[in-house]
């Protein structure tokens, strides 16, 4: 079942979606990570699976341009950016650093230690919030929330929790996912 806003992509993964990320491109292409050990690309108004890559891990988050590996941390990945505007691939680890790396060579362009450091970017009981760090008056009141990810069969409304979010920074839009494996 599926809103006016959201629609189920077909051959979704098997297991919890870790994070999804739209093409820096074109709202086409979206990039979905999986605890399912995949990566899928998707062509999103076709609504069909173009890629998937199967690794031997859980896979904790995907990013658009890497053709070859660039490095490693001591613990696993949990995000990864690539950087157009400098050419740089980011990468934050378990392992409690944020390193760049230089895609066109394996070279790790830079190490910074974050310890005990961290934030939260999810709602375990569907919910968005957009906020603004900017404490003016002004810019507060464009900040909104909503509810997502829910689902209501037999007068029950079964309430998922928002386990990613990309966003999109041509058409300033984004997509949510839930363990539940539907993106909205």
């Amino acid at each position: 079942m599926t809103g006016s806003n959201e629609f189920k992509l077909n051959q979704p993964p098997e297991d919890g979606i870790s994070s999804v990320k739209f093409s820096p491109n074109t709202s086409q292409f979206l990039l979905v990570s999986s605890w399912d050990t995949s990566v899928r690309l998707y062509d999103v108004p076709a609504n069909s699976m173009r890629l998937k890559y199967q690794h031997t891990g859980a896979v904790l988050d995907c990013a658009f341009y890497v053709e070859n590996l660039v490095g490693t941390h001591d613990a696993p990945i949990r995000c990864v950016e690539y950087c157009p505007e400098v050419n740089v691939m980011v990468t934050g680890s378990w392992d409690q650093t944020v390193k760049l790396w230089d895609p066109r060579t394996p070279c790790n362009a830079g190490t910074f230690s974050q310890p005990e450091k961290g934030y939260v970017l999810s709602s375990i009981e569907g919910r968005v919030a957009v906020e603004y760090l900017d404490p003016s008056p002004e810019v507060q009141k464009k900040k909104y929330a909503f509810k997502c990810h829910r689902l209501k069969e037999n007068n029950i409304e079964q309430i998922y929790p928002v386990n990613a979010i990309s966003f999109h920074n041509i058409h300033n839009t984004f997509a949510t996912a839930m363990m539940g494996l539907r993106l909205q």
